[in-house]
């Protein structure tokens, strides 16, 4: 009887050092290959375009300007996978979000393969503050405190930011996948922030690569949290962000340059805060937190590292002191980011859109001024 083709998915969680290993993945296609491994190269270092294709995600904006994902951003990536020889490893955390019916499609398009699940978790109570963030920079425009509200005040819905619960109700995500691919072909790395080798060594053993191949990236992307400040900052520029103009326009002059170069940056105020999560939220997190930890345990899953672990000190509690100004040096620096090769990218109509808005605005800043 032939060998069935293997392949590999890391389906998240976000926030679980996902960015890292799919950047120490992708440093080391070379030497994957050389030990029976593929790890697909399709757009950038994960396989968030196939994701977003079978889970029907639009990235940006769903009603202005948006781009709904095509079949063909799957099809691209299956089409590595299926003519490689080797064991297919692919990344993304969006994967996570998928839907029994989803699940049930994609489980279709890789029949007669054999499919093995890794999961990388941390607790909820640490989701919190970071995708918040995340959020951000997307354009959402509550405060931090009425977003926690939103998302907690419904269990297991958010009006908002509905990919929150889809992505982040633990237990019933690897429910859902141990129920497609079978508890035997599903396993879960409790990730220790710590101690960052333990993720790429737990993956190695899990996966069979071997021991030594994946390690800390050497390129590794600066990506840090925003402070307080630079919070506040983002959401004033959202919440002022003219309704007529679209996602290209704000992915590319404020996630991809005021929001980059920012958190591109180890630059910042010393004395702003960091976002202080409230003790009620991080304890509603924690609750929700150890049912997820129940059921996951309750499956059978192979699970490596402290699935249990209940201390969440290292999260700042309280609550922020309001924003009311900026420091220059901060503005100056989110001023000054924009990424050049998106702007080559982006449609030559959206280009003159955006000149003729920021045009009118100086002319009119100007007269006043005479």
């Amino acid at each position: 009887m032939a060998k069935l083709k293997k392949l590999i998915i890391h389906p998240g969680f976000h926030k679980t050092g996902t960015t890292a290993l799919q950047q120490a993945l992708s440093e080391v296609r070379s030497e994957l290959r050389a030990s029976g491994f593929s790890y697909p190269k399709i757009a950038g270092n994960a396989h968030h375009r196939a994701a977003w294709s079978i889970i029907e995600n639009t990235w940006g904006w769903k009603k202005r300007g948006g781009r709904l994902m095509a079949p063909v951003e799957w099809q691209k990536l299956e089409k590595k996978i299926r003519s490689s020889k080797d064991v297919s490893v692919i990344s993304s955390e969006f994967f996570s979000q998928a839907n029994d019916e989803q699940l049930a499609n994609l489980a279709g398009k890789i029949k007669g393969m054999d499919v093995e699940i890794i999961f990388t978790w941390r607790p909820l109570p640490f989701m919190l503050a970071s995708s918040y963030q995340q959020y951000l920079k997307y354009g959402l425009k509550l405060s931090y405190s009425q977003w926690l509200d939103s998302i907690f005040e419904t269990s297991g819905k958010a009006k908002d930011t509905p990919s929150f619960w889809l992505r982040n109700l633990h237990g019933d995500v690897v429910s859902r996948w141990a129920e497609v691919f079978g508890v035997e072909n599903i396993s879960l790395i409790a990730v220790d922030e710590s101690n960052p080798n333990f993720l790429y060594n737990s993956f190695s053993e899990l996966a069979g690569i071997p021991a030594g191949i994946i390690r800390e990236p050497a390129h590794k992307e600066m990506n840090r949290s925003l402070t307080f400040n630079e919070s506040a900052l983002l959401l004033e520029i959202n919440r002022a962000y003219p309704e007529d103009l679209d996602w290209d326009s704000y992915e590319i002059f404020i996630r991809k340059g005021n929001v980059k170069a920012l958190i591109g940056s180890d630059v910042y105020e010393t004395s702003d805060e960091k976002i202080f999560t409230p003790e009620w939220a991080v304890a509603k997190a924690a609750e929700i937190n150890l049912k997820s930890v129940e059921q996951i345990k309750s499956l059978g899953i192979k699970i490596v590292g402290d699935i249990d672990r209940g201390d969440f000190s290292r999260i700042p509690i309280g609550v922020n002191t309001p924003v009311t100004t900026i420091s220059i040096a901060t503005a100056a620096r989110a001023m000054i980011g924009v990424d050049m090769d998106s702007i080559k990218r982006m449609h030559g109509r959206a280009i003159t859109k955006e000149f003729f808005h920021r045009l009118k605005k100086i002319t009119k800043a100007r007269l006043r001024l005479k």
